[in-house]
């Protein structure tokens, strides 16, 4: 989990038309955009200094043995390649524990900026450096223990290492390359299939013809989406299509045929290969441009640190947004309370608009009809499924009026009894969200005798279902079904009846479409109690998530922009 949260804080969101400045503190420019072309598939960075140490400093490690048993086994004495790639992994992972270690060993400033993008298909990652020394050091290092060597390389007076990474009998020979440059290190790949002068821009050497940097992409992106300038980053969905429909459209498509050329072998993308095929992909990329993500808020010291990510899908599909956007419902305010909450989760969907936008969708999908023999099968089916769809709608209109669905566990908590574990208490509740609960309410009772002489209303009091459905007793519920304005709950505990009652005030909208919550300690703590308590070791794949002090939420949503994905994680320090 840490290693992929700094790799999302580091490398995945970047800032258009930022000059980079020597960590030497040299008057010498460097803009790192200069050297990535406009028409780049993916894009990432960090281009505003990121808090490195304090960010490791605030994260509790989650290093599990399982894994770390993984790496263990994946060494093989026949193959030092291996074993260097895994050593230099192996350090890093075992940095994560100490900030100091990390950064003294890989030579990072404690605040970084760093970049990932692609040359065509060709990988570049660019990271700032304080002791250049260090990384040689490194390599050094890892190559004595290993027996895996370099060649020395120099272009335009640069020197730089290449590491062979394929075999001996590979027809294409494929180095792993690393450089440092104006306090930047770079590493990429040197391959028969990129155009000899593409590692000259890969080094920072020689400047994109058309960069991104005078593009003002970065700036749009940021403006549209409202991300904080420290961040940005985007994939390229156009240039994409472009690079697997055609032979000669852009660098991606030259890679591939040269790669394909190479091995002699059919090409994977050969049925979509065609004037119809590229014609029509490009028309559905240029309705789904690109995907973007950045930062929405960050907030970094050695004690916490909250970090807020969006990533939008970008759609010019107002049918399918207009479709999608009436479905959305409403998702009660709890939900997102992350601070209290052990999870939460809700689903916001009115019922009924579902059969009208699901009609919507499908009329969409079939229009236009397409020449791409692929994409007219795909339409064929589509349409055959309108039947489905239709008795879809109808199933849905017996929870008419219905706007969403959400549950959580506010707290619980486990004790002993007869030397076994039992739930001591549970502080819960589920939600549903409608324009007339007690019309809901009475339509389920239909289908439930015990429910029969039950009067529900938004005035009457809480019904206990234990009076009505037969609970263990062992389980220690008493949980308890009211209607709360426009909700109809069932609760348990006092937290879970505080919580539902404030659902009385809270006014139905379209607010939402579906969004999940957590609390890492709050969750598994009283699992370690339950295992303990039954005499039980929890297993040693678990342990590091005892002390694990982080919360997470997740959301998915769709405006005018798109879809969106929004995520958030605050961690605390281990005490």
């Amino acid at each position: 989990m840490k290693k992929v949260l700094i790799v999302a804080a580091i490398a995945a969101a970047g800032v258009g038309g930022y000059i980079f400045n020597q960590q030497q503190g040299t008057s010498t420019s460097y803009n790192v955009l200069d050297y990535v072309p406009a028409d780049t598939p993916i894009f990432t960075g960090q281009l505003e200094p990121f808090p490195l140490k304090d960010y490791l400093s605030s994260t509790p490690t989650m290093a599990s043995p399982a894994e770390q048993q993984v790496l263990d086994d994946l060494y093989d004495k026949n193959n030092p390649r291996l074993n260097f790639l895994l050593n230099i992994f192996k350090t890093y992972q075992d940095g994560l524990k100490a900030p100091d270690l990390l950064i003294k060993t890989f030579g990072f400033p404690q605040q970084l900026r760093a970049y990932f993008y692609t040359l065509g298909m060709l990988p570049v990652l660019k990271a700032e450096i304080e002791n250049p020394q260090a990384v040689w050091d490194l390599l050094d290092k890892n190559e004595l223990e290993t027996g895996f060597t370099h060649r020395k390389g120099t272009l335009q007076s640069l020197n730089y290492r290449a590491y062979q990474l394929t075999d001996e009998n590979d027809p294409a020979m494929i180095e792993l390359i690393i450089a440092i440059d104006k306090g930047l290190l770079t590493i990429t790949l040197n391959t028969p299939y990129n155009d000899p002068t593409l590692l000259a821009t890969a080094l920072g050497l020689t400047k994109a013809e058309n960069s991104l940097a005078a593009s003002g992409k970065i700036e749009e992106i940021i403006k549209t989406h409202k991300f904080e300038q420290a961040s940005v980053g985007f994939i390229n969905h156009i240039e994409l299509i472009k690079g697997f429909t055609t032979t000669d459209s852009n660098q991606l498509a030259r890679q591939i045929v040269a790669i394909e050329k190479q091995y002699n072998q059919e090409s994977p993308f050969a049925a979509i290969r065609s004037a119809e095929c590229a014609s029509d992909f490009a028309s559905i990329a240029n309705n789904w441009p690109q995907t973007v993500f950045g930062y929405t808020g960050l907030a970094v010291n050695a004690k916490e640190s909250t970090l807020e990510v969006a990533t939008i899908v970008e759609s010019k599909n107002q049918a399918i947004l207009n479709a999608l956007q009436l479905i959305r419902g409403y998702i009660p305010k709890y939900t997102a309370d992350v601070e209290h909450n052990v999870f939460a989760m809700g689903l916001g969907l009115d019922i009924n608009q579902l059969a009208g936008s699901l009609n919507d969708i499908w009329s969409d999908l079939q229009t236009p009809s397409y020449s791409c023999q692929p994409l007219a099968e795909l339409q064929a089916q589509i349409s055959q499924s309108g039947e489905s769809i239709g008795m879809l709608g109808m199933s849905a209109s017996i929870a008419n009026g219905v706007k969403g669905f959400s549950i959580a566990v506010l707290d619980y908590t486990i004790s002993q009894l007869n030397d076994d574990p039992v739930l001591e208490s549970l502080d819960a509740l589920f939600t549903l969200s409608a324009d007339n609960p007690q019309q809901i309410f009475n339509s389920v009772k239909m289908f439930s005798p015990e429910l029969q002489q039950i009067q529900l209303s938004d005035d009457s009091e809480p019904i206990e279902l234990a009076t009505i459905f037969p609970i263990p007793a062992q389980l220690n519920l008493t949980p308890k079904l009211a209607i709360k304005g426009k909700h109809l709950v069932i609760y348990n505990g006092e937290k879970g009846k505080k919580v539902a009652d404030t659902l009385s005030s809270e006014q139905l909208s379209k607010n939402g479409s579906y969004n999940f919550s957590f609390d890492f300690k709050k969750m598994f703590t009283p699992i370690v109690t339950a295992t303990e308590l039954a005499g039980e070791t929890l297993p040693e794949e678990a342990l590091f998530l005892i002390n694990y002090d982080a919360r997470m939420k997740m959301s998915f949503d769709i405006n005018q922009q798109g879809f969106i994905f929004n995520s958030y994680i605050n961690s605390k320090a281990p005490k």
